[in-house]
């Protein structure tokens, strides 16, 4: 098979061998380049994209563990700021003497304890508070002694309407709530 190659390339001219050794040098550097070169350089794109790509996921990794760790401490801030499962707190008595302590025990119509259970564990405890007649200094001295608790409460709903024949006397609801380990 190759004899008759050689006999051939024996009888072309210099300018003919120059042209089918120009057109075969041509030809592997574009085997070359097809097969070898170009499915690198494919890769190479795709691993350059792919460690963009990795590279955005360890950012949002760090992102959401620090908004992990800032959430977590402030939980643990939270159940600190609870009543132990141990204690005997309970919102509605704490409500009745911070009314008796802010003088304003005498304008309660109502008083409502609501108790649900949340979530992971938590129970929420609320108390809607109606008070009617009382004057401002009282009802700021209720939402003071409410503020002072010894555990985190929070007022969550708060509406206050002035008496239509004497608008220095207000109607007031108040709901506070409270969050336990349950």
């Amino acid at each position: 098979m190759m004899q008759p190659l050689h006999e051939r390339w024996q009888q072309m001219s210099q300018r003919e061998r120059s042209i089918v050794l120009v057109g075969g040098i041509v030809v592997g550097l574009s085997l070359l380049f097809v097969l070898v070169v170009d499915p690198l350089m494919a890769k190479l794109d795709r691993l350059e994209r792919q460690a963009v790509r990795k590279q955005k996921d360890i950012n949002e990794l760090a992102q959401l563990t620090q908004q992990y760790a800032t959430k977590l401490n402030r939980l643990t801030k939270a159940e600190n700021r609870m009543p132990p499962p141990d204690s005997q707190f309970s919102l509605l008595t704490f409500m009745e003497e911070a009314a008796t302590k802010a003088g304003v025990r005498d304008w309660i119509t109502g008083m409502q304890p609501q108790v649900q259970s949340l979530s992971q564990g938590y129970q929420e405890t609320a108390v809607d508070l109606r008070l009617e007649g009382v004057q401002l200094p009282e009802l700021l001295a209720l939402l003071v002694a409410i503020d002072q608790a010894p555990y985190d409460l929070q007022v969550r709903h708060l509406q206050i309407r002035p008496k239509f024949d004497n608008p220095i006397y207000l109607n007031t609801t108040v709901r506070v709530l409270s969050y336990a380990k349950g």
